[in-house]
């Protein structure tokens, strides 16, 4: 049994379910939406892979889990439980009590993850994933974090009034910055929370999809900042030096990853400046206008 973690109207889960049923694989849809009511756990802590997951009705047994799609994990929903004046702490205490039980088995069980819950909370750091990189000897942009308004200025001017913005957990779209921009009254808004600056570099969008031993590599030719805005992008594939090639399976072994849509840009000096490496990501659009085999990479990593 596959699990696709993920919503049934999702078009890449349908599409992965799709791919399945031509190879006869089983698989279940797991939303965790539907998490307690009609998700149940039974789980030997103290054991190894020792129980079973019934979601709507369907009861696995651990053991006859071959692997799990992470496409979408939707969390744990917050459910308001009336107790009167207790109201507010009986629903935040039984949320944790749900979620760390759901946390804690997906940490514990020894699966063929792809990816795995520690890739995708490390996702969602990505200030210290872009740390763990650059450690390793990874170009990656120069990078600030930070709510105090005066750093921004500096940070500004030393990389020649060409910074871009993004939020530090990510979910938005990437803007180039002017300096007109940096008024005392935007800048006062950083006292609501931290954002993310990078050095803007200038040059050619690469997407790499990795998966473990393979690379299928494409430069995105786009007239704006954020490509992902562009309807009309060009997607051309391309071969990557070796020594990029090696630096994208090291960047896979780093962050945990079997499977990733790796983004770098190459610069006008002809460095690969490596910007993140997503766990999940989209490639239904560019296997139909590259060729490129990556739903059945895909499939091969599931069913290994």
């Amino acid at each position: 049994m596959i699990i696709i973690l993920g919503s049934d109207k999702d078009e890449h889960c349908i599409h992965v379910a799709k791919s399945l049923e031509k190879i006869n694989e089983k698989y279940i849809f797991l939303d965790t939406r539907d998490y307690p009511q009609n998700v149940l756990i039974n789980w030997r802590a103290d054991l190894y892979n020792e129980g079973c997951i019934t979601i709507n009705n369907t009861k696995i047994d651990f053991k006859d889990i071959k692997s799990v799609y992470w496409r979408n994990f939707y969390g744990v929903k917050y459910e308001k439980i009336d107790d009167g004046e207790n109201t507010n702490f009986l629903s935040s205490m039984i949320h944790r009590e749900r979620k760390s039980a759901l946390y804690s088995l997906f940490h514990s069980l020894d699966l063929n993850w792809v990816n795995s819950i520690n890739a995708f909370e490390l996702h969602k750091k990505k200030a210290y994933l872009t740390n763990i990189l650059n450690s390793n000897n990874i170009r990656v942009p120069k990078t600030l974090i930070t709510n105090d308004k005066d750093n921004i200025i500096d940070f500004f001017e030393q990389n020649n009034n060409e910074v871009i913005v993004k939020p530090v957990l990510g979910g938005a779209y990437t803007e180039k910055i002017e300096k007109d921009n940096l008024t005392n009254d935007r800048l006062d808004l950083l006292k609501v929370s931290p954002v993310q600056f990078q050095e803007f570099i200038d040059g050619i969008d690469i997407r790499v999809y990795a998966y473990k031993n393979k690379l299928f590599a494409l430069k995105i030719i786009s007239d704006t900042v954020d490509f992902r805005q562009d309807l009309n992008a060009k997607l051309i594939p391309i071969e990557l030096p070796e020594i990029v090639r090696n630096d994208c399976f090291k960047v896979m072994k780093l962050l945990e990853l079997k499977y990733s849509g790796i983004d770098i840009r190459l610069n006008k000096k002809g460095e690969y400046v490596f910007i993140e490496a997503n766990p999940a990501p989209m490639f239904i659009h560019v296997e139909n206008i590259t060729k490129f085999p990556l739903t059945n990479s895909l499939i091969e990593l599931l069913t290994e």
